[in-house]
């Protein structure tokens, strides 16, 4: 819990004062229904015992930015103001639904209500901790009002002058009197007859004019040079040809890459949701404070595992065919079978990309929430699908952050099987991970941990993509 801002309390904030004693009512009643990054939106108001100061507080962790007045926050306001309206939506919908089926009570609605409106006072601030947006101040001050549209001056001015549209008539009858007076006293003027005089005939002197005195000019353009620059064809000839690019691989040397994907229950959570609110929501569920529609809400799609395979399958196709690519599935570890706990799928090469892409979309996260992934088998199998001696490996571990299920040192294996493959290492992408059990493989190898918190396909794709490129091959061109 982390204090973000501290406000002095005004008489007019007495209602918000009695609403603050009922915060964790409230809180817990939109546990019960909603996400918890529903709940802490609203940042938690503590009043001192001068009864004169709040204190709001978040417990969220991360560094907490107040947004400002400048062009940047603006911007990162207007991407967060969706979020907030919606979080606001689903406790406006929930108080009506829970109110009209009798299961809060009227005051409790009230509440709910109250709590809603505070997040339009002007005293609101809203902070951003872990990209979460959370608002202090609420419910103290002045609910901000709108002000009026202007009254556009042209009606009151119509109203002023409204005598001037009974003038108009007579205006005209005037005007049409002066006409008809005019025309019955206008002066006749006379019209002279017109004499039949023909324009007098000029012979045109046909011969005089003499244009064929003027052929030698016509020599001019005969002097046909421009024409003959046709010496387009040669400017063509000079073109040179486009470089042949080819990668630079020779037969039987090409890197191998195995792809480790972790197929855990964990891995159906959302990229949408920070680690800390996952954190949050796992907690509430040990202790049965969850419904089916906060599970929902917390393994919506893009989650996890789709997010991860639409990267992938992305991904394959930029890389070359001549690389060797295997797939080893991490399951439970429900069962003593080592079968059902990691499953290796072999190596695919370049012929079969297209068989490789229909087994990544075929997996399936497991049922089980059960602590904890086969990392120890997956390692072992992967290093079968590999060389690692001489030719370049890489084992890419997509994972969750979890730690080793079955009580075995995947550290240690690596330690010994290094010593013999000194091209071989293993880079790790943690998804919004909470742990860092596994970071010791890409220690030990020489790898690297990539783990940039995301929120959508793209930057997946493009961690991935970052994670891959000991495997891009150098074109050389010709």
């Amino acid at each position: 819990m982390q204090r973000l801002a501290r406000f002095t309390v005004e008489e007019i904030n007495q209602n918000a004062i009695a609403l603050f004693s009922h915060y964790d009512e409230l809180r817990q009643i939109i546990l019960r229904h909603l996400s918890p990054s529903t709940a802490t939106l609203f940042a938690r108001p503590e009043i001192k015992s001068d009864n004169q100061t709040v204190e709001w507080y978040s417990e969220l962790e991360g560094q907490p930015y107040l947004l400002s007045n400048s062009e940047a926050d603006k911007q990162q306001l207007n991407k967060l103001n969706p979020i907030i309206e919606q979080r606001i939506s689903a406790i406006e919908q929930l108080n009506h639904s829970l109110a009209s089926k009798g299961e809060i009570t009227q005051e409790q609605s009230a509440r709910l209500s109250q709590l809603v409106e505070g997040a339009k006072h002007n005293t609101k601030q809203i902070f951003v901790v872990n990209n979460e947006p959370v608002i202090t101040g609420w419910g103290l001050g002045k609910k901000a009002v709108e002000a009026p549209a202007p009254v556009a001056p042209v009606a009151s001015t119509t109203n002023k002058h409204r005598w001037c549209y009974f003038l108009l008539p007579l205006l005209l009858l005037l005007l049409l009197g002066s006409l008809l007076c005019w025309w019955f006293n206008r002066p006749e003027v006379e019209t002279l007859p017109q004499a039949n005089v023909e324009p007098p005939k000029i012979e045109e002197p046909q011969k005089v004019e003499e244009p064929k005195a003027e052929e030698p000019k016509e020599e001019d353009p005969k002097v046909e040079e421009p024409v003959k620059e046709e010496a387009l064809p040669e400017t063509v000839e000079e073109v040179k040809p486009a470089k042949v690019c080819r990668q630079n691989i020779i037969p039987g040397e090409a890197p191998q890459m195995v792809i480790l994907f972790n197929n855990a229950a964990a891995m159906k959570y959302t990229i949408k949701e920070t680690p800390e609110s996952i954190l949050t929501f796992e907690d509430m569920i040990r202790r049965r404070e969850v419904s089916q529609r906060d599970i929902n809400y917390m393994y919506r799609k893009p989650n996890r595992a789709s997010a991860t395979k639409s990267a992938m399958l992305e991904l394959l196709k930029s890389i070359d065919s001549s690389i060797d690519i295997g797939l080893v599935e991490l399951r439970g570890c429900l069962s003593n079978n080592e079968r059902k706990s990691a499953k290796s799928y072999g190596i695919f090469s370049g012929e079969q990309r297209a068989k490789l892409e229909k087994q990544i979309q075929n997996l399936k996260i497991r049922q089980n929430k059960v602590p904890g992934i086969p990392i120890y088998e997956g390692l072992q199998r992967a290093l079968k699908l590999v060389d690692g001696k001489e030719r370049e490996a890489l084992i890419l571990f997509i994972t969750d952050g979890n730690g080793d299920c079955t009580h075995r040192n995947e550290c240690e294996l690596l330690s010994r099987e290094i010593q013999s493959r000194p091209k071989l290492k293993v880079n790790i992408v943690q998804i919004n991970a909470l742990g860092n059990n596994t970071d010791c493989l890409a220690h030990i190898s020489g790898g690297q941990i990539f783990n940039t918190l995301v929120s959508t396909e793209e930057q997946l794709k493009e961690l991935i993509g970052e994670a891959t490129k000991p495997i891009q091959v150098e074109e050389v061109c010709e």
